[in-house]
């Protein structure tokens, strides 16, 4: 099966102090995941030049199909992700026109609603134009620093700001539609089975050996409610390029689990990505 899988890379020493939640990845893997791309890992990685280097390396000879970076792209010294791509790809760091452009209309429109005291392109603002020989550039329309794309052999690498405001609409508008042109045409399909009064170590031989039957489908289990009210939610999960062999595949596995489990099997309707129970 064509792999659809992501690593997500987070520069920022303040999620790793505590004093900021990260919203990127959760935005982030909750979209791709609804266009069946599997999140392998998610990293966050303090403003240091070597390690966010040693970072990209580590992603990058995991050869996923998409490496997603967000932080350190702003104007301040330790914004340093483009040139540790670059680093960690060994190429180098070129004045780019069109984000050079785009960082001075950036500056323009800042400083025409007082949000900057002026419009010039100082060394610091003129830094987040230098990016990775062969990038492709995005016009960031809410903040300053463009986003970037780079190809290294079968992966995509997108470096992304990290206020989450700009990430988002970057992410939208660009990264998204890449995705999704990139996989082949699939069809995702999910099934739900609810698991009541029970406890995740009474049925783990039957998950154990239910997996081992249906290796093409995936099995995700959480854990809700409180004692003497809990019940463990059974996510099937599965894609094919064929829709009828993919219910196909959704339907032995449900009624094998629910065999396993004693649970009846409820009629549905034939849309494999209606969810089940």
């Amino acid at each position: 099966m064509f792999d659809k899988s992501v690593i997500l890379l987070v520069v920022s020493r303040e999620i790793l102090e505590g004093s900021v939640v990260d919203r990127n990845a959760a935005f982030i893997s909750n979209r791709i995941d609804d266009i069946g791309y599997r999140v392998r890992t998610i990293q966050v990685v303090d403003r240091v030049e070597t390690e966010v280097t040693a970072a990209i390396k580590w992603a990058l000879e995991q050869k996923p199909t998409f490496v997603l970076l967000t932080g350190g792209m702003g104007p301040n010294w330790d914004d340093s992700s483009r040139g540790c791509l670059a680093k960690a790809v060994s190429v180098p760091l070129v004045e780019d026109k069109k984000a050079l452009e785009y960082v001075q209309n950036a500056y323009r429109r800042l400083h025409a609603k007082d949000v900057v005291d002026d419009a010039e392109m100082t060394d610091a603002r003129r830094g987040m134009a230098m990016v990775p020989t062969g990038s492709i550039v995005y016009e960031n329309t809410v903040g300053t620093a463009p986003a970037v794309q780079l190809a290294v052999g079968s992966t995509t690498v997108f470096l992304l700001p990290g206020v989450p405001a700009e990430m988002q609409r970057f992410f939208t508008q660009h990264v998204m539609p890449v995705m999704s042109a990139a996989g082949p045409d699939t069809v995702r399909g999910e099934r739900q089975v609810d698991y009541h009064g029970h406890d995740e170590s009474s049925i783990n031989k039957a998950l154990a050996e239910l997996a081992k039957r249906h290796p093409n489908v995936s099995l995700r289990t959480r854990v809700q409610g409180i004692e003497g009210a809990r019940t463990i939610r059974l996510n099937l999960v599965s894609e094919h390029e064929d829709a009828v062999q993919l219910n196909d595949l959704l339907d032995k596995a449900e009624q094998d689990l629910r065999n396993r489990l004693g649970l009846e099997l409820r009629s549905r309707p034939t849309d494999a990505s209606v969810l089940g129970d």
